[in-house]
């Protein structure tokens, strides 16, 4: 029984000593992973904006290393005593390996800039022909190897005596050893093969289209985009409109929301240039959705119709009207394009995109833009009504999304009469063509209202029914003359 006991206590005294270790491992682990983390934060915005420094420092740190671990080992292991003969030999071979080893890299390198100019854009080229690691390993290679052409010219002058005793110069009062600077040729020659997994890694890293893209977007200033003499957004907008023929969604998004991440940063104000600048973002935006509603593919559509939303909610914000106009106007005729194609899903995005900026719109003050946000979901919703067979998912979006317009109207203390009239207009129209299915969504909407906004409901009702009536007045009425005649 003792013998057990004292068995099962060493088990547990294991058990417990393995999980403490296992856990001071994890905790390690961690706190390498959250220095990482914190350099890598720091790292890639000042790699952003000073591109060539970062490089330098990144090769300069190799070859700070690289030499300090060879100058170890060579002392060490004792490897700094050999004859000329040996010397010239070494030399001439790693003259010749790093001479073919460049002549091989950039070959590969060249052919990758072709194959990502044509799957992407031509524009491309300019990007590899601005990455600083192309230029540096060519430096590196061509100090490297005149080096080692000079260290070998130098080895005939000390031919037959020892060479770890021989000097061929001073600096000061220190003497320049010839073995020194044969060794110092062999580090070299070792710093540019190790030079070669930094480059490989940033020229693999920058084939990736949204590396690509961020690198064209540091070309995207306010200066450029305001006094141009071209548009600084067209490489991007070519590698999106390539993304969409090749149906590369994940391109396309990422383009899409760095250019309207631009867009939202450099336009701030209504000036004439601002509103140029609003134009150009709204039309490439307007023709990535165009591209994408001839190909039948709704997703890039849905995702140009967000970012005008998220476009015109950061400019309503800002009080700049026009912008937010250009934007209501792009997802009102986006949305029209998308129900003509009979896409479902992108029409329901603009939809209900317009009832979102429509209330952002009544929110910031800019009334028109709410009214044109209801004209634009009436004009959907009858297109929509008019295809057969009826597209019912469709209407319900739009109404929902006009009765949150109207909604929102008349919660204001003066309730903005030309919103109204819009929205009820809109709705009456609307019904008129689908009946059954406007009084169904009215009725689910009412369905799922909060209690503090049944009243401004039951008021819209009110006047949406006063104005629906009228229209069926006018109808009627219009129709008898068309019978006398």
């Amino acid at each position: 029984m003792r013998t057990w006991l004292l068995e099962g206590l060493d088990f547990n005294t294991l058990h417990v000593s393995s999980f403490v270790c296992r856990r001071k491992k994890r905790t390690i682990k961690q706190l390498f992973v959250n220095i990482r983390n914190k350099v890598h934060d720091c790292w890639m915005p000042f790699e952003s904006r000073h591109l060539w420094i970062a490089r330098i420092i990144v090769y300069s740190s190799c070859l700070a290393g690289v030499v300090l671990v060879c100058c170890i080992l060579f002392r060490y292991f004792n490897l700094f005593h050999t004859d000329a003969n040996s010397a010239r030999y070494m030399l001439s071979a790693l003259v010749q390996s790093q001479a073919a080893i460049v002549a091989i890299v950039i070959t590969l390198t060249l052919i990758a800039v072709q194959l990502t100019a044509s799957a992407y854009s031509p524009r491309v080229i300019d990007i590899f022909k601005k990455n600083p690691d192309m230029w540096i390993l060519l430096g590196c290679y061509g100090v490297s190897i005149y080096y080692g052409f000079i260290v070998l010219k130098l080895v005939e002058g000390v031919e037959g005596e020892v060479v770890s005793q021989s000097t061929i110069g001073s600096l000061g009062r220190f003497s320049i050893s010839f073995e020194f600077c044969v060794s110092m040729a062999y580090w070299l020659g070792a710093f540019t093969f190790f030079a070669l997994f930094p480059y490989m890694r940033n020229i693999i890293g920058l084939l990736k289209s949204e590396n690509i893209i961020n690198r064209l977007a540091t070309e995207i200033t306010k200066d450029n985009m305001l006094y141009r003499k071209e548009d600084p957004i067209l490489p991007i907008m070519d590698i999106i409109h390539g993304s969409i023929m090749k149906y590369d969604l994940e391109t396309t998004r990422f383009g899409l929301e760095r250019v309207t991440d631009w867009a939202i940063e450099g336009i701030n104000s209504d000036d004439k240039r601002h509103q140029e600048a609003s134009d150009d973002f709204c039309d490439h935006l307007r023709a990535v959705a165009n591209l994408a509603a001839r190909i039948g593919d709704e997703q890039p559509i849905v995702y140009a119709i967000r970012n005008l939303e998220t476009f015109m909610k950061s400019k309503a914000e800002k009080k700049l009207e026009y912008a937010s106009m250009q934007a209501i106007y792009s997802i009102g005729t986006v949305g029209e394009t998308a129900v003509k194609k009979g896409l479902e899903y992108a029409t329901g995005q603009a939809a209900w995109c317009l009832g979102e900026v429509g209330k952002t719109a009544l929110n910031e003050g800019f009334n028109k833009g709410a009214a044109d946000a209801a004209w634009y979901l009436g004009e959907v919703g009858k297109i929509a009504a008019k295809k057969e067979p009826t597209d019912e998912a469709m209407n319900v979006e739009v109404v929902s999304s006009l009765v949150t317009i109207g909604i929102t109207a008349l919660k204001k203390e003066r309730s903005p009469l030309t919103v109204i009239g819009q929205v009820t207009s809109s709705l009456a129209e609307l019904t008129i063509l689908s009946e059954e299915i406007v009084n169904t969504a009215i009725h689910d909407y009412e369905s799922k209202l909060e209690e503090k906004d049944r009243k401004s409901f039951q008021k819209f009702v009110k006047i949406y029914e006063q104005e629906l009536e009228k229209l069926r007045t006018e109808k009627r009425t219009a129709n008898k003359k068309t019978e006398s005649k």
